[in-house]
């Protein structure tokens, strides 16, 4: 090795040395990309645990609240059942109401004990019986309770259950009226009951679960019914603005179903999980509560546990990673500096690593490596020699790859010529014919079907009449107007029957059938086209008459042999036909009066069987010698 080579490899090797911080760096990264790995995990699972862990608590507080409702509506049920019972007493079925109701009133008190008073109404709501545990002075006969809520709704077969209401700013009460029945369907009164709810109070105490979590009940305007804290019932608390109270008395299905249980706020507000259970009869909201963080106790257990595993995971990351720096770090600063010794020259240099793994391979990959270069630069005369042999080569392939595409470009230019001339044709071919005629032209074999040519065709010439003087007494802007609508309907007939339409001339149009595609019913078409025309005529001019537009459609029809083919000039061409056919046509529709389809008497001999006609006489017409027998065609015998 010369001593600038020398110089160059101890000045890379020198280098080197600052940049050996690049392995701890890929493997701190390691280290760090693993334990975030961990970490993730970790967090993913304990994030899954504890809503695991929540959502059974949720479903605890909501079996809780679900069985508290139950049990309150059940309460509700018995009172409503000993009402029930004095409806069907004997003496109400014996005798409807009488002084022996008195008795059944008073056994109601004794045996639920909490109604605190009852009274019983006759059909027209005014107070028969009234009995009462509170009250010294019982209500006085005659008063009438016809007017409120509680009678309309019983006097109907109904049960009525009362708002919450508090008497003398204490205890809370409500009020249920049911129908009294002496036979199925025959309501002879009410009965109404005072029912104390302080009863439900000990229901309300007795769900207890944890530490610290409780039930209570408010109605929909926010009244505290029953609470363990039997204090704040008597201070009349109002809990309406509570986020619970608002969501269980939502009129939104679905938001009651996704907010059953939460984490809100209480009365003193203190974090809590909440669940409730909407009592729909009597329209009261049993409110599960616990403190969040009793509710959450063995969450945060779990997090503790998740916690130290995670630690625990990320130290024996960190373990194994510097285990890994020094298995890896030596050999690998063996090979960083063979490279160097290589790349600043000296390609006698060879890797002695001897660890039995990859890195073992990798050495001997560069010692091979070494080697080919050294045969490299011996026989680089030779390589370039062939390579530059090779390249002229492929010059010339350049060279007959360019001829071919220039060929090609030829061949190209040619092709698109006969294509621009294709789509000529194909623009001549939808110019004249119907959408469907056109397309049934274009997947033909005949090259060119606008050639010059004799044949059969029906013709048919329409004229708007009265178009003249309409013309000449309204604005062209009007006129112009109803000459679109009047094509708009035309063209869309023509189209539907598959006629070639051989020109507009603002008020007259010529069509023609049988070419340049055949139809062996080609009259028929064109009669039931021109009839169907008529119609549709008819059913517009209503609408031209209420703006005095006074305007009609003649028609004139003929069959026979014509000459077609393209007439006019480059830039402004047609497709026609010319003969005594096309002239007889626009003559006989000459002579059409509104309404009328002209045809000759040749023509009619041909479809006599499918129209009836009318009889014109012989027609004089201009260029034709003799006189032209005509008819009048009134309608079709049956539709093509």
């Amino acid at each position: 090795m010369s001593s600038q080579q020398k110089t160059r490899a101890s000045s890379s090797l020198t280098l080197g040395k600052g940049k050996r911080h690049l392995v701890r760096s890929y493997f701190l990264v390691s280290f760090f990309l693993v334990g975030f790995g961990i970490l993730t995990s970790g967090l993913i699972g304990t994030y899954y645990h504890l809503s695991d862990i929540q959502e059974q608590a949720s479903h605890l507080q909501q079996e809780i609240a679900s069985s508290a409702a139950y049990k309150i509506e059940k309460f509700i049920e018995d009172i409503e059942g000993s009402m029930k019972a004095v409806t069907l007493s004997r003496e109400i079925i014996a005798s409807g109401l009488s002084p022996d109701i008195d008795f059944q009133l008073n056994k109601l008190l004794k045996l639920s004990a909490p109604v605190s008073e009852a009274f019983a109404a006759d059909a027209n709501g005014v107070i028969y019986k009234h009995v009462s545990r509170v009250r010294t002075i019982a209500l006085k006969s005659k008063q009438s309770i016809s007017s409120t809520n509680a009678f309309q709704k019983a006097i109907k077969g109904e049960t009525f259950y009362g708002n919450v209401f508090f008497v003398q700013d204490s205890e809370p009460y409500m009020t249920i009226t049911i129908p009294i029945e002496r036979y199925v369907g025959e309501i002879i009164g009410v009965l109404q009951a005072q029912v104390n709810l302080r009863f439900i109070w000990d229901l309300v105490s007795s769900i207890q679960f944890g530490g610290g979590g409780h039930a209570y009940i408010v109605t929909r305007y926010g009244d505290l019914i029953a609470h363990p804290s039997i204090s704040l019932v008597l201070k009349r608390q109002n809990l309406s603005v509570l986020d619970q109270v608002q969501k269980g008395f939502s009129d939104n299905p679905q938001t009651i179903k996704k907010t059953s249980t939460s984490v809100t706020a209480n009365l003193h507000g203190a974090k809590v999980l909440s669940s409730f259970t909407l009592i729909p009869k009597l329209d009261w909201l049993v409110i599960i509560e616990q403190p969040m963080r009793e509710a959450y106790h063995n969450i945060f257990e779990a997090l503790l546990r998740t916690s130290g595993l995670l630690l625990f995971g990320v130290a024996m990351t960190l373990v194994a990673s510097l285990l890994m720096i020094r298995r890896v770090l030596k050999p690998l600063e063996v090979l960083r500096q063979g490279a160097e010794s290589i790349s600043s020259g000296d390609l006698s240099y060879r890797f002695d690593v001897n660890t039995g793994d990859e890195f073992e391979i990798v050495s001997e990959e560069f010692n091979n490596m070494a080697a080919a270069i050294q045969d490299s630069h011996v026989n680089l005369e030779d390589k370039v020699e062939r390579r530059t042999r090779e390249i002229a080569e492929s010059n010339l392939k350049l060279e007959e790859a360019r001829k071919d595409l220039e060929d090609l470009n030829h061949s190209l230019e040619d092709k698109v010529q006969s294509q621009v001339q294709e789509l000529e044709r194909i623009n001549r071919i939808k110019h004249f014919l119907a959408p469907q005629v056109s397309e049934a032209i274009l997947n033909s074999d005949n090259i060119n079907p606008f050639q010059t040519h004799r044949k059969e065709v029906t013709v048919v010439f329409i004229d708007l009449r009265g178009f003249t003087d309409f013309s000449d007494s309204h604005e062209p802007e009007e006129v112009m107007n109803v000459l679109r609508e009047y094509h708009e309907e035309i063209g869309a007939l023509i189209d539907k029957y598959q006629g070639t339409l051989e020109h507009f001339a603002g008020d007259g149009i010529m069509v023609f059938f049988n070419d340049p595609l055949p139809q062996e019913d080609h009259l028929e078409l064109a009669v039931s086209m021109s009839v169907d025309i008529q119609r549709r005529v008819a059913a517009i001019r209503p609408e031209w008459q209420k703006k005095e537009y006074n305007l009609d459609v003649g028609i004139g029809l003929t069959t026979g042999f014509a000459t077609l083919g393209i007439i006019g000039f480059e830039g402004r061409l047609e497709y026609g036909a010319i003969g005594n056919v096309p002239n007889l046509a626009a003559r006989l529709s000459g002579e059409a009066k509104g309404g009328q389809i002209v045809i000759d008497k040749k023509t009619y001999s041909r479809i006599d069987q499918l129209i009836e006609v009318q009889p014109l006489g012989d027609l004089s017409l201009k260029g034709f010698s003799r006189p032209i027998s005509a008819l009048n065609i009134k309608s079709l015998k049956k539709l093509v």
